[in-house]
């Protein structure tokens, strides 16, 4: 399972999200047509037949406390994978060794789809929850609209379209479900302003007098997220073998959380100085041997500006 939020500049058919997502709503309906008219609408949290015009009403109009030069909106991405993808078709259909979406009925399509639907839905909760704010308990406390798409296409950098085996534009093979989403930055009360791309994950601040987590772990939700897809459909990953050495897994995997989170707040508190002086160092030989010209680029360029801000010559 692979959740991503995108960045403005990588998030398709938008220059930025400061202002409408006009743009976004209108990219991501391009699957739309008049033959199969169950992939023409949104869905939200509670709702599966949302319109194109009342997610851009919805969104545009759910940002009365943001300045003009404010994130408005976000770009989300969960993409199972093709293994994920045939476990959810086997479960909702009964039908095994499905390689491609064509292959299924109409009515199998729409039941495949409207099940992703729900598991946007948790993947909404996490992402809720994963800001650690008393007031976010869940996706309905989100303004958000998702929009599963059934096809991939190759781009212009693609290998393939490189190596002349297809053309720039051409449909990818296998199965190709995935789900985007549109979530405002600000709560459905606009009392409560929500960034995934903050910089500061996981640092504790005071915030009205009571100490609160500030910032998004976008490794954290991505985990949340292929958890609760193995809880929802009783799915293995490909590395466990059965049903207890799962258990242990997702122990390992929630006590690694716990730990990672730890650690980061202690960094981004100040403590663990000195380990962190040795990782920054590491990380710089680290570069060194991996691209020597492009680490000396970038030490030239942190020497300069240390020079520009504390006035300090060679």
């Amino acid at each position: 399972m692979y959740c991503s939020v995108h960045r403005p500049v990588n998030t398709p058919g938008v220059s930025d999200n400061k202002g409408s997502c006009l743009q976004l709503v209108e990219y991501l309906s391009k699957e739309s047509n008049d033959e199969r008219p169950y992939f023409d609408t949104f869905f939200s949290q509670n709702l599966d037949f949302v319109s194109g015009n009342e997610v851009l009403h919805s969104i545009d109009n759910n940002h009365k406390t943001l300045k003009r030069k404010d994130d408005k909106f976000y770009m989300l991405s969960v993409n199972p994978s093709q293994r994920e993808l045939m476990h959810v078709i086997k479960k909702v259909t009964g039908k095994t060794n499905v390689h491609e979406f064509s292959e299924l009925s109409k009515d199998e399509q729409e039941n495949v789809i409207c099940e992703l639907k729900n598991y946007a839905r948790h993947c909404m909760d996490e992402y809720a929850r994963n800001f650690y704010r008393d007031k976010i308990k869940g996706g309905n406390d989100l303004v958000w609209y998702g929009r599963v798409e059934t096809e991939r296409h190759y781009k212009g950098d693609a290998e393939e379209v490189k190596n002349g085996t297809v053309k720039c534009g051409d449909k990818k093979p296998g199965l190709q479900l995935h789900i985007h989403i549109i979530v405002s930055r600000m709560d459905k009360s606009q009392t409560v302003s929500l960034s995934p791309l903050t910089k500061s994950r996981g640092n504790r601040q005071l915030l009205d007098g009571k100490e609160v987590v500030v910032g998004f772990d976008r490794s954290e939700w991505a985990e949340r997220c292929a958890t609760r897809f193995a809880d929802d459909y009783n799915y293995l990953p490909y590395y466990v073998h059965n049903k207890k050495d799962y258990e242990e897994w997702k122990q390992r995997q929630q006590m690694q959380a716990i730990a990672m989170r730890e650690l980061k707040q202690q960094l981004l508190q100040g403590e663990l100085r000195n380990e962190r002086k040795v990782l920054n160092n590491t990380l710089r030989i680290y570069r060194f041997i991996v691209n020597p010209k492009m680490a000396f680029l970038n030490e030239m360029k942190m020497l300069a500006l240390n020079m520009v801000t504390t006035g300090r010559t060679i």
